[in-house]
């Protein structure tokens, strides 16, 4: 079975534009035949794995040990995974995924694509797809800071449509 790993922000409100975006990107991802990961809590880590359970597809999360008496439930997963830390956490996440999408987040999202764009680039896993999710990515991939491999190994796109045409 193809697996897709999805990442993004985890305090997004329900009625925003991305929440809704991540339950159309679940549904999608589902209905493509993937199998999702994703962090496993709430904002659009809930969103994408509501999509996922209303196709009637399987949503793995990926929590962490120590974040899961914090965090709100989310009961909309087919099944939940507790790492001990954060780098298992992300191990898991990245394992056994041969797609990567991430919606808009902040720094545990950036943190999440540059460890997947670091193994792409370093050749550790070079045929997995990193796409990005938002015309926000393209404003970063104009910062000087990141130089062309960053833009050779991802893909950005603007909206769910134009990913549909690429997955």
């Amino acid at each position: 079975m193809k697996t897709a790993t999805t990442f993004g922000a985890s305090k997004i409100d329900k009625k925003s534009p991305y929440y809704k975006e991540g339950i159309e990107l679940g549904k999608l991802l589902a209905k493509k035949g993937y199998r999702v990961k994703c962090g496993g809590y709430g904002g659009l880590m809930e969103a994408v794995s509501k999509g996922v359970y209303e196709a009637g597809g399987e949503c793995i999360g990926v929590g962490l040990e120590y974040f899961d008496a914090l965090r709100p439930k989310n009961p909309y997963l087919s099944k939940k995974i507790l790492a001990k830390d954060l780098y298992e956490r992300l191990r898991l996440l990245i394992e056994g995924s041969e797609l990567f999408i991430a919606q808009y987040g902040s720094i545990g999202t950036l943190n999440e694509i540059f460890m997947v764009l670091a193994l792409k680039y370093g050749g550790i896993k070079p045929n997995i797809r990193i796409i990005l999710l938002g015309d926000i990515y393209k404003k970063m991939a104009g910062c000087e800071f990141l130089d062309e491999n960053f833009r050779k190994n991802v893909e950005i796109c603007s909206n769910l449509k134009e990913l549909e045409d690429k997955i």
